[in-house]
């Protein structure tokens, strides 16, 4: 065969590939560079990353065997299942004993994320509103905030769309479709559990309520498809259960405390429903259009500049959504679109429900379980526009849809513009985040410095060390070499070091002349102090 009918051929195979696809793979990409950009020097390396990359050192070296459990739930001694470590440790294993890569696994299941949309709203809307949904997700940047690093509730958007996707699949399909939609759905379930406090509830409450229905439809093999759920997600819990085992339930016991601990520190029952639904609006303009009133849903700073706009058009979105919801599925006659209203009605009352008791603690992170469900109200609105102008609704759903995306693109281009400045001296950036190249300079300038001592001593900016002081520890010691924290002058026997704000630099020589040595790291100097 001659170069050029290969070429035709090429050409020919190229031009029969359907343009949805062309479509979905070029979000893919869009996603993934956002996603990307920068990975390694922006990765957020916090205590709470610096404590779990050691568990999994410690891990790949040999020194502690897999655990059986994984990180404390949010102020408790309950602990979520493994499945997270688990991830980190075959990344690290594959791509090396490194941070970056061991927030690979959050990477690839917010990418993965990306289809698993599209494919869930395709069980409903048509394929113009489907991926002018996806489009939005593509750059949101509440989803591509929670891909950059790692932590254990982080690819919930992921498993909960798996989970949600193979309900409905379940519910739908019959013989063996069924049963190899149960395994997914037994997959999803297994690994949501063990990812947040409340997907260990709502999932499981899910999935009963499923099989409760199917038996009442009297649906054939129900008692079959229950136990290959139960059986897969047994398997991938099995940890958990070991450990119950070795401690007595003494986890089991940590969870039942931590309930009663949250619900104490709940106010009034009506007060606790109306700052949930506040919460609810907020993260659902927080998911569409990247504009946050508060991280943690503060009812006084709806009012403020702009924050009043966008809390209306997000009472909008969820009041309106959930009265077309109901009356969708009133007049819906299609059995597979009646169950993914149905779905997504239920699970996100159940999500409300759950989060009434916790009103006072609900932080934007809550809502990684149920990132699919303002899209999916934003997708009934414009049905309902397709419905009421037929021939005026598309251009204006693709009007709403880029509005939103540009919206997200320039809050990415303001994060990443922030994330840049740390390597300015002069950025007013806060100390939220530390990045991982700023401790990977630090622990170098004291590795290069500490003069062959196994212990050295840091003190200075408290703001600074806070957050980034056991992640500067973690990387010395992989290297052989343990940090204290030294108190404020105190005399020591170690190699002592300093971190103080840059713009301090000279008021900083002037409190210490004893500095042999310094390096600037953006925001932050490092000295190297002499005894």
């Amino acid at each position: 065969m001659t170069q050029h009918h290969l070429l035709s051929r090429l050409v020919v195979s190229v031009r029969s590939i359907p343009w949805a696809w062309w479509v979905l793979g070029t979000f893919l990409l869009v996603g993934i560079f956002v996603r990307t950009y920068h990975f390694h020097d922006w990765l957020r390396f916090n205590a709470d990353q610096s404590r779990d990359a050691g568990i999994v050192s410690s891990v790949i070296r040999g020194e502690t065997s897999w655990p059986l459990l994984g990180p404390k739930a949010g102020g408790t001694d309950f602990r979520l299942g493994s499945a997270f470590y688990v991830f980190q440790i075959a990344s690290a294993t594959m791509f090396g004993d490194r941070p970056d890569a061991m927030a690979y696994p959050d990477l690839l299941m917010s990418i993965l994320a990306i289809p698993l949309l599209y494919a869930f709203l395709r069980l409903y809307f048509d394929r113009r509103i489907a991926f002018s949904l996806t489009a939005i997700f593509v750059v949101s940047l509440y989803a591509v905030k929670y891909s950059r690093f790692a932590w254990n509730p982080n690819s919930l958007p992921f498993w909960t769309l798996l989970f949600v996707y193979a309900l409905h699949r379940v519910l739908f399909f019959g013989g063996d479709v069924k049963k190899r939609w149960a395994v997914a759905l037994g997959g999803a379930l297994g690994i949501g559990v063990q990812l947040h406090t409340l997907t260990l509830i709502v999932l499981p409450m899910a999935t009963a309520a499923a099989f409760v229905f199917l038996a009442l439809r009297r649906e054939k093999g129900v008692g079959k498809f229950c136990l290959i759920v139960f059986s897969v997600a047994t398997l991938l819990n099995s940890g958990q259960i070991a450990s119950e085992i070795q401690t007595g339930g003494k986890n089991t016991a940590a969870f039942f405390s931590a309930i009663g601990t949250k619900g104490e520190r709940g106010g009034g029952m009506v007060a606790n429903v109306g700052k949930d639904a506040v919460c609810f609006v907020q993260s659902g303009v927080l998911i569409l259009t990247s504009h946050e009133s508060s991280d943690t849903c503060e009812i006084k700073s709806i009012g403020e500049g702009r924050n009043g706009i966008f809390f209306v058009g997000g009472i909008i979105l969820f009041v309106g959504g959930t009265v077309l919801a109901i009356r969708s599925f009133r007049r819906e006659l299609d059995r597979a679109k009646r169950y993914f209203l149905a779905i997504v009605f239920l699970y996100g009352g159940a999500v409300f429900l759950l989060l009434v008791p916790l009103a006072n603690e609900i932080s934007m992170r809550f809502f990684l379980l149920s990132v699919f469900v303002p899209f999916a109200l934003l997708g009934l609105w414009f049905e309902f526009l397709s419905e009421k102008f037929p021939e005026r609704a598309f251009p204006i759903m693709v009007l709403i849809a880029l509005i939103l995306v540009l919206a997200n693109v320039a809050a990415l281009r303001r994060t990443f513009a922030e994330y840049a400045s740390f390597m300015d001296a002069r950025s007013k950036a806060g100390m939220d985040n530390v990045l991982l190249w700023e401790v990977e300079e630090a622990a170098g300038f004291i590795l290069d410095h500490a003069g062959g001592a196994k212990t050295v001593s840091i003190d200075g900016d408290s703001k600074y060390l806070f957050k980034a002081m056991k992640s500067i520890r973690y990387l010395t010691e992989q290297h052989g070499v343990d940090i204290v924290q030294q108190k404020k002058k105190e005399t020591v026997s170690y190699p002592a070091f300093l971190v103080e704000n840059t713009k301090r630099n000279e008021d900083t020589r002037e409190e210490y002349p004893n500095t042999k040595a310094w390096k600037v790291i953006g925001r932050f100097t490092i000295f190297q102090l002499s005894s």
